[in-house]
């Protein structure tokens, strides 16, 4: 039952991974040919603003990091004069994560958004994803 429940939870998050990533590339590649107040409409104000080769680049970015901890279960055997004796014992452990995403628009010396690009995870990424409209399925 366990082993159900536990592939049915990859099974959806691994599902929601991939929306989250098509939803970045049609939407980013939706905003090419437009003009770049578009992506601010959408993405809000840029967190940074740069010059490239004449061309004015737009950056959002976000990154979310931190650590939690999980309880761990160990089971063992141990042996006193023949007869098994069974011993549980709990501890804990320490998992990092590591949420980041970062957009870059490229904008012509006309305002239009020329080139798109993103890098990141999916627990970085899904705040700009969801702000874009879904693709119908």
């Amino acid at each position: 039952m366990k082993i159900r429940n536990i592939l049915a939870i990859a099974i959806v998050a691994s599902a929601a991974g991939c929306q989250t990533f098509e939803n970045m590339d049609a939407g980013l590649s939706s905003l090419r040919g437009k003009p770049y107040q578009a992506a601010f409409d959408i993405l809000g104000f840029p967190d940074a603003e740069n010059t490239i080769d004449g061309k004015r680049v737009f950056s959002w970015g976000s990154r979310e990091t931190g650590s939690y901890t999980l309880p761990t279960f160990n089971s063992s055997t141990a042996y006193v004069n023949g007869q098994p004796i069974y011993v549980q014992s709990q501890g804990t452990k320490t998992e990092t994560y590591d949420y980041h995403c970062k957009i870059d628009v490229v904008v012509g010396s006309s305002g239009i958004i020329e080139f798109t690009k993103y890098d990141g995870n999916i627990g970085g990424c899904e705040r700009y994803a969801s702000r874009f409209p879904r693709k119908p399925q």
